[in-house]
């Protein structure tokens, strides 16, 4: 009995032996590989990521500035003026007017959403940057600044002392950075409107 185990035995182990064939290579293995593999749309759904349609790359946003003359054919024209439209219709009157009196030195609907997506403040410095406005006079005469006063008006260059003078205690103030770089902006409520002062340096830069 003994023997006759271990005959089955060893011819169990001399065809389990012989299916391992010796000199096959990675790439031989491989070609013999006959699994499946999953199939985008038809075994698991598309998300974005996925198919790279569906979202927006590095690239194309940086093209998205005012830098890039070309991002409107690259990125989409209609999907530009959409988001230029949108901006355009969240802007204040008063936003909205100096921009239609400056857009014609904006180059690009792309350079126009850069614009408009600036604070209110830093678009005139933005225009003055660029060369399309003249850099503002700092700094008023003792006669500006007493006929400012008396007419309750701000002037460019004005110190705080004199805004609170001209217009009274703001009902806010919000400090940008350093409180000792005095870059502030101040809320007024003046006749159910409200009014902006912006400073740098102390002095009176904007307003809106």
């Amino acid at each position: 009995m003994s023997k006759f185990l271990s005959l089955s035995s060893f011819l169990v182990l001399s065809v389990s032996c012989a299916q391992f064939q010796t000199g096959r290579t990675y790439l031989a293995e491989m070609e013999h590989d006959d699994s499946s593999f999953f199939t985008p749309r038809e075994d698991f759904p598309i998300v974005a990521g996925d198919s790279g349609r569906d979202w927006m790359s590095e690239q194309v946003r940086r093209q998205r500035t005012p830098a890039s003359k070309d991002a409107e054919n690259e990125a989409g024209p209609r999907m530009l003026k959409q988001e230029l439209r949108t901006l355009e219709s969240m802007q204040t009157e008063e936003s909205l007017a100096f921009y239609d009196s400056q857009k014609h030195h904006l180059s690009s609907t792309s350079e126009k959403i850069f614009f408009l997506k600036l604070p209110a403040y830093e678009r005139k410095d933005y225009l003055i940057n660029r060369g399309f406005l003249p850099a503002p006079k700092i700094g008023v005469s003792p006669a500006e600044r007493s006929l400012a006063v008396r007419k309750n008006d701000v002037l460019l260059g004005m110190k705080k002392d004199d805004v609170l003078e001209s217009l009274g205690k703001p009902v806010r103030i919000e400090v940008a950075g350093n409180p000792r770089n005095e870059n502030e902006r101040w809320l007024y409520r003046l006749n159910g409107n409200q009014k902006f002062i912006y400073f740098e340096s102390g002095q009176v830069q904007g307003w809106e």
